[in-house]
């Protein structure tokens, strides 16, 4: 019953046809739905760089010593 609403009407085929939602669009609708757990996981990811290049910077610098 929760699909009647997917059903859509495709002009080129000439028929109704069950509309499926398209990963990028699941992806942003988990995002919106989920703000807390998506701030954290791209902000753990952003640092987690930030802190491989500050450690490559450092051994950089311990090398030229």
């Amino acid at each position: 019953m929760e699909n009647i609403f997917n059903i859509r009407y495709n002009t080129k085929l000439d028929r109704l046809q069950i509309y499926k939602q398209k990963k990028i669009k699941k992806v942003l609708n988990l995002i919106q739905k989920n703000k807390f757990i998506s701030i954290a996981f791209i902000s753990f990811f952003a640092l987690s760089i930030l802190n491989f290049c500050l450690i490559y910077k450092f051994m950089i610098i311990l090398e030229n010593i």
